[in-house]
């Protein structure tokens, strides 16, 4: 196993409505689970956020800045790296994960707030970042359809999901073995401290911001964490 470990799908209040864990709460477990960081994923703007979307874009967007800039402060203490993401609903019950993203794009692109997979792709295509389809075939009434998006939109699927049924995983893994050329990837879905250190990637070098982080996963340098 690489040296580093990271776990890279993480909810944190206020942002993401659906959970319990503050900053200080989601540093400590990672510092005491020896991960070397994580990237928060907050539900975002037409998924389970915790953040008035009636407010201006900007102020709408702050919210996410100020949370970030908070865990990044506390991180420091405890020489862990946190990295910047978003996590939103595109279609009924059908999520993404928006890697190589900074709140400063996100400032410059109110089209965002139109819940479409195509404008978050030609994004992705301008700022050089990398989109992940999560837990792809997660069976739940709230997902109405499953189903895994055109691959000329995304770059790869989450296979590990800690929030999903074991079969729901082992599907997304036999898609995977079909379609070698996807970025594949695991996360913990963390939304308490309890489970902020299952799954993740793992990694030679540290991932210091945004742009190494898409980077080692275009370059696919990295090891998947399962459990």
């Amino acid at each position: 196993m690489k040296n580093f470990r990271y776990q890279i799908h993480t909810h944190t209040d206020p942002c993401s409505h659906c959970s319990h864990m503050k900053p200080e709460a989601l540093l400590q477990a990672l510092h005491d689970g020896g991960y070397q960081g994580c990237v928060l994923t907050n539900h975002f703007y037409w998924g389970n956020t915790g953040i008035d979307t009636d407010l201006p874009w900007e102020e709408f967007v702050k919210a996410y800045e100020d949370d970030y800039i908070e865990c990044k402060k506390i991180a420091e203490k405890y020489d862990l790296d946190i990295i910047f993401a978003v996590e939103e609903e595109v279609e009924e019950g059908l999520e993404i994960l928006i890697y190589g993203i900074t709140p400063e794009i996100l400032y410059a692109h109110p089209e965002l707030t139109q819940k479409n997979l195509e404008n978050w792709s030609k994004l992705r295509e301008e700022c050089d970042a990398v989109i992940i389809q999560a837990h792809p075939f997660r069976n739940k009434p709230s997902i109405p359809v499953r189903k895994v998006f055109s691959h000329d939109l995304i770059d790869g699927i989450e296979i590990f999901n800690a929030g999903n049924k074991p079969e729901d995983n082992a599907e997304a893994e036999e898609y995977a073995l079909k379609n070698p050329d996807l970025i594949l990837t695991a996360g913990a879905d963390s939304h308490s401290p309890s489970n902020a250190c299952i799954g993740g990637i793992a990694t030679d070098e540290r991932i210091r911001n945004e742009k190494d982080l898409a980077k080692i996963l275009k370059e696919k340098d990295f090891e998947i964490i399962k459990g």
